[in-house]
């Protein structure tokens, strides 16, 4: 039997999750800045460091966005715009749990749209993934029903900009579409409404800023690269990492640690993750022997 070679997508979608967890661990720390300043400071920032990325790059790099690049960099910005919202609303690790119900949604999304193959093991993975959603909703309501509804949207988008992706021609220009995201994240932003004036960022937030910036260009170009290098349900449950890192840093960095409701809903969430992860392994090696 023919065994499964190492899959560079996943790799790579290992980096850019935990530098989205990075970004958003850094953002959340900021101080009293508004949080549509500080969204659209760190935008700011990646969009210089992407258009750096983009002056320096061979001439015969690709330069094509299209429409459906277009459309990939219209769900990131709203996917990306919510997700930092809810950042301020909700602890880090339960909006990471809602979060990690991607592996279901994006491999679902991609058997009805792009006529993948689902397997009785997605469908077990979206029961486990259900059940634990609705456990780990119990607790974050209580914290901020804004916040919920803000991670329930950018999960949505999230799944449909993997989609879409995945159907992006091959001589895009992936760099060019995190920046029009990123145009459109920091436009949004910065438009929000806010109870007084900006604040100038002190020296501790300027370096925030500037990591979380880091963090996010980080996450938005490697997962492109990604999940045009491998298939949605091989990325997509890698996402449950992010639940583990936040998990981490919301007890590390403020004490929180789900209650045990929230943490049976956890554990269904990775488990599904895991096993949308075997069952997309094991066909494999079964069309390669």
């Amino acid at each position: 039997m023919a065994t499964v070679a190492p899959d560079s997508g996943q790799g790579l979608a290992l980096i850019a999750l935990l530098s989205g967890v990075v970004s958003g661990v850094t953002l959340k720390a900021i101080g009293q800045m508004p949080p549509g300043e500080a969204i659209a400071l760190r935008s700011a920032l990646a969009f210089v460091i992407i258009a750096g990325i983009i002056a320096v790059r061979p001439s015969g790099a690709a330069r094509l966005i299209g429409p459906r690049g277009m459309m990939r960099a219209g769900l990131d910005a709203l996917a990306a715009l919510t997700f930092s919202l809810a950042i301020f609303e909700i602890p880090l690790s339960l909006l990471a749990s809602i979060h990690a119900t991607l592996p279901v949604l994006s491999v679902i999304l991609s058997g009805l749209m792009l006529r993948e193959r689902l397997r009785p093991g997605n469908w077990i993975a979206l029961a486990l993934a259900g059940g634990g959603t609705l456990m780990v909703l119990q607790p974050g309501l209580e914290f901020s029903p804004t916040g919920i509804a803000l991670a329930l949207v950018s999960t949505l988008a999230y799944a449909f900009r993997d989609v879409v992706t995945r159907r992006l021609p091959p001589q895009t220009d992936t760099f060019r579409i995190a920046l029009v995201s990123l145009v459109l994240v920091g436009a949004l932003a910065a438009a929000m409404p806010t109870e007084g004036p900006w604040i100038r960022p002190d020296t501790r937030d300027a370096g925030l800023i500037a990591f979380a910036a880091l963090g996010f260009v980080g996450a938005n170009v490697l997962i492109i690269a990604a999940l045009r290098r491998s298939e949605i349900s091989r990325i997509a449950p890698l996402r449950y990492t992010s639940v583990l890192w936040s998990l981490a840093f919301d007890a590390a960095l403020w004490g929180y640690v789900p209650d045990f409701v929230a943490a049976v809903g956890i554990a269904l969430i990775v488990g599904a993750g895991i096993l949308q992860l075997h069952t997309a392994s094991e066909h494999k090696r079964k069309d390669m022997s």
